[in-house]
């Protein structure tokens, strides 16, 4: 089975605000490759090579900008399937757009594959507040399948959990691996 692993550079800025820049955070699939030398193909039980799977993250997840109003601080949620955000507790919206997260896998045409996304994020800021990114999830079913010319798009989302008392700009990884089935 081969797997790959993609980490996703998540930033958010508490002050008066939150905001998520995007950033171009690509990483190579180090688990590819096999110890035959073979340049990451693998041989199927057919004879046939297997076309390694790789991601790629199209779209940055992104809270957008918005602000700590209260002491108990809030949740910011960001749909998988449709995008749209949802605030609770003592969060205020300061505009900006947000965007749910998108990638793209490619690999052996009709293959299945799963996705699977941490359960939860520290992210931390440069004067050591946190916060946390949690119940991340995906827009495809459990087990999900490559199209005929290889290729999946999915989307993910999740929540952002603020404490009160939290300000900065917060970075944190994504790790999204994927295998075949």
């Amino acid at each position: 089975m081969n797997m790959l692993e993609k980490s996703l550079l998540v930033g958010v800025t508490i002050a008066a605000a939150l905001a998520l820049p995007p950033d171009d955070v690509q990483a190579q699939c180090r688990l590819c490759a096999t110890s035959s030398g073979s340049a990451g193909l693998s041989r199927l039980t057919d004879g046939q090579p297997e076309i390694p799977l790789q991601i790629e993250i199209t779209t940055d997840l992104d809270f957008s900008r918005l602000a700590v109003l209260g002491n108990s601080g809030g949740v910011v949620r960001i749909d998988p399937m449709s995008g749209n955000r949802q605030i609770q507790g003592s969060i205020a919206n300061l505009g900006g757009m947000a965007l749910h997260g998108q990638g793209r896998l490619t690999g052996e045409p009709g293959r299945s594959v799963r996705i699977f996304l941490p359960e939860r994020i520290q992210l931390s800021a440069p004067n050591g507040a946190t916060a946390e990114l949690e119940r991340l999830e995906t827009n495809l079913p459990e087990l999900a399948r490559l199209d005929q010319t290889g290729r999946l798009t999915f989307a993910f989302g999740g929540q952002l959990r603020v404490r009160g008392d939290a300000s900065g700009q917060f970075r944190g990884r994504i790790a999204i691996t994927a295998s075949y089935e």
